[in-house]
């Protein structure tokens, strides 16, 4: 008695469930009626090139490229003469008087000049200096001329890092897309599996009264089923967040509705193992920045180097308008060089050079790592596409058999020879063959977009 009651008290617990898990689905989609859209048909190559131009991390890369271009060509405007305007108007409080005594200028005639004592105001208290001048930098230019290599060397790494997170992205999409398929795949064989268990439930339902079976198998048939639904849920939800990444990654709005094209591009051969490495240490664009980098330093160096022993040379030339100044003329030219150097600097200038050889040094150490990083991703990727070749050689084996198998229980089937719940199981082991199959085509198509990558190609 004790044993039927928990097992009557398990049923109805089981029942319970499986009630709420088939009418959530229901419910969630009858209140998302009308908020629906056509799904959206895309492609692979066409998401790749929506994230290649409207992704957030490729235009951070893109806007990070203009910003170096325009130091540069900052730095490059050094070069040439600049023209500045300086004006200023004074007011001052007091001026500076002058006395001129009697007769201190001479006698003409008996009349004394002047003939009596002159006070004369220098200035006025308010005054107006305005100038133009033009500088050309003379030994400057050496000085010029290292900042210049070194806004060149940023600009040079801003590009390759740019063309890095394009890279990138480009691969996230495709990893992204792949296991949308496979997702979408296997959700095609949980179905199968779904309606396999309910063919099996409603069989063990009639074993039951007929009492050829015990009702302990009835339940588990019925836990089959909601293992199988709770699968289904587990994937559509997996699929949700999936299709969500993939949107954010190609800039569309979060809301729009993916079919995804299942067709994707065939494999191509890549190149042997020693070229792939040797073509990623020439074409990286981490290695190429890390060069840069190293560019960069040195031009550090050098700069550092030249502003300890070279003065600042310039050529000056300027015209001057004043009013109210004292001993000037209204409108005059002034003409010449200026020389500027110091003479110390309490070490300022040598620390600063060492400063720049360490930061060389990092940099040369940095571009080390790198170097063997990538070497390392590229061995990795070229194993990955070996495994994965295996693998597909083994599915396409499995899903052969699969095939057969289920061919035969179909026929058994028609024969009569076997239940409905057998060619259902072996349908959904088909479904689930063929989700393995496509899932090692995809592993096999993602391992050589890993490799290509690697080598600092952008998948297509």
């Amino acid at each position: 008695m004790k044993r039927n009651a928990a097992l009557f008290l398990l049923t109805a617990l089981l029942t319970a469930l499986l009630m709420a898990i088939t009418f959530s689905p229901c419910l969630a989609e009858t209140e998302e009626t009308g908020n629906t859209a056509p799904p959206r048909h895309m492609t692979l190559h066409e998401a790749v090139q929506l994230a290649l131009k409207h992704n957030h991390n490729i235009r951070i890369a893109g806007y990070t490229v203009e910003e170096k271009q325009h130091a540069k060509e900052a730095a490059k405007s050094s070069y040439f003469p600049s023209i500045r305007n300086d004006s200023s108007f004074m007011h001052v409080t007091d001026s500076q008087l002058i006395e001129i005594k009697a007769g201190s200028l001479g006698v003409a005639g008996g009349t004394s000049i002047p003939p009596v004592n002159a006070i004369i105001n220098q200035g006025g208290k308010d005054f107006i200096t305005s100038g133009t001048q033009i500088t050309q930098p003379l030994t400057t230019l050496l000085k010029i001329r290292r900042e210049n290599d070194l806004v060149q060397a940023e600009l040079i790494a801003s590009r390759q890092k740019a063309q890095l997170t394009g890279n990138d992205v480009a691969l996230a999409v495709h990893q992204v897309y792949y296991k949308i398929l496979v997702v979408q795949a296997h959700r095609s064989a949980t179905e199968a599996r779904l309606k396999a268990s309910e063919d099996l439930q409603g069989e063990r339902v009639e074993q039951v009264k007929f009492g050829s079976t015990l009702e302990q198998d009835l339940i588990d048939s019925r836990a089959q089923f909601l293992q199988a639904k709770q699968e289904l849920l587990t994937t559509d939800l997996q699929l949700s967040d999936l299709k969500l990444k993939l949107n954010d990654l190609t800039g569309l709005p979060l809301t729009t509705s993916l079919d995804l094209d299942p067709a994707v591009p065939e494999f191509q051969e890549t190149c042997p193992r020693a070229e792939c490495v040797s073509a990623a240490m020439a074409s990286h664009p981490e290695v190429l920045a890390a060069r840069a980098e190293v560019q960069k330093a040195e031009a550090a160096v050098r700069l550092a180097k030249t502003d300890m022993w070279v003065p600042d040379v310039e050529a000056v030339a300027r015209y001057s308008h004043q009013e109210n100044v004292p001993f000037l003329a209204r409108n005059f030219g002034t003409f010449g060089v200026h020389f500027g150097y110091d003479v110390f600097d309490s070490g300022r200038k040598k620390a600063t050079v060492h400063e720049r050889q360490a930061q060389l040094s990092q940099a040369k150490e940095n571009l080390a790592k790198l170097t063997d990083e990538v070497e390392l991703e590229v061995e990795t990727a070229y194993n990955k596409l070996d495994r994965t070749h295996q693998m597909l050689k083994v599915s396409e084996e499995v899903v052969a058999l699969r095939d057969e198998s289920n061919r035969v229980m179909q026929q058994k089937l028609l024969q009569g020879a076997a239940l409905n719940s057998q060619a259902a199981n072996a349908s959904a082991q088909q479904y689930d063959a063929k989700a393995l199959l496509l899932q090692s085509q995809l592993d096999f198509l993602q391992a050589n977009d890993e490799l290509l990558n690697a080598i600092g190609r952008t998948p297509e």
